[in-house]
């Protein structure tokens, strides 16, 4: 049997896989369901005080608004369904369905990449419409394609983050914990450490390098876009490549 055919069989399980449990369902649900509310409240706030509307504003600025929910919960997505079958013990009948680890890891990677990212678009576009509606502003296309290209970038990075840190840990938690820690909670602490190198430790996280994609802003003044997405890639490659080793080289129980 050829790679790719082994390849397209085990995408279609892993797709299988993660909306055959509940879980998947209730969380994209909750985070869109939270997203618009967030759109919806900010909209009419918006809309009480046009003075406070910057004329250049757009509906894509709900993008940038919601953006970082999207990407914190396409990550525990991602997170949720690489370590799914280690929790759960499936993992056994899964490589023996599967025994070519490279390509079990590749089917795996797409799949989950695409559909998340494709999802927390989806979501963002939602949020951004309705606050766009609500507050009486304009749908550029131009500035919702270049939104979405950076969005896009920012989610991919982070999802393939996710599920390498899963395969590396093989643990929800960790990962989780892990991917949060890198995210949201390390960049703005070692931004504000009393060092002199701590602006530029900070600017390596992906964490502030996502915030400076998605809002312009980051912890260096100097920050560039292709430095911002040199880092995302970065991380997310380094991660994948440690879950790529220990899924090939480590027995599942181990």
């Amino acid at each position: 049997m050829s790679s790719a055919t082994v390849l397209a069989r085990a995408g279609r399980a892993e797709w299988s896989r993660i909306w055959s449990v509940r879980s998947s369902w209730v969380l994209v649900v909750c985070l869109g369901l939270f997203m618009v509310g967030v759109a919806v409240l900010a909209g009419v706030d918006a809309a009480s005080n046009p003075e406070s509307i910057p004329a250049d504003a757009t509906g894509w600025d709900g993008a940038r608004f919601t953006a970082m929910f999207a990407l914190f919960g396409t990550v525990a997505l991602a997170v949720m369904t690489s370590t799914a079958d280690h929790a759960t013990g499936a993992i056994v009948p899964t490589l023996q369905w599967s025994p070519r680890r490279g390509i079990l890891f590749a089917a795996r990677g797409l799949v989950i990449v695409l559909t998340v990212t494709l999802i927390g678009i989806i979501l963002v576009t939602l949020a951004s419409l309705v606050m766009g509606a609500l507050a009486g502003v304009g749908l550029p296309l131009d500035d919702g394609l270049r939104s979405a290209g950076e969005l896009a970038v920012v989610l991919a990075c982070g999802a393939l983050l996710g599920i390498g840190l899963g395969l590396a840990t093989r643990s929800t938690a960790a990962s989780l914990v892990l991917a949060l820690a890198l995210l949201l909670v390390l960049p703005p602490i070692v931004a504000n450490l009393p060092f002199e190198w701590a602006a530029t430790v900070s600017s390596w996280l992906p964490g502030s390098a996502a915030l400076f994609l998605i809002f312009g802003e980051g912890p260096l003044d100097d920050m560039t876009v292709s430095l911002a997405r040199l880092t995302m890639v970065g991380w997310a490659v380094g991660a994948a490549t440690l879950g790529a080793l220990r899924l090939v080289r480590s027995d599942a129980g181990h």
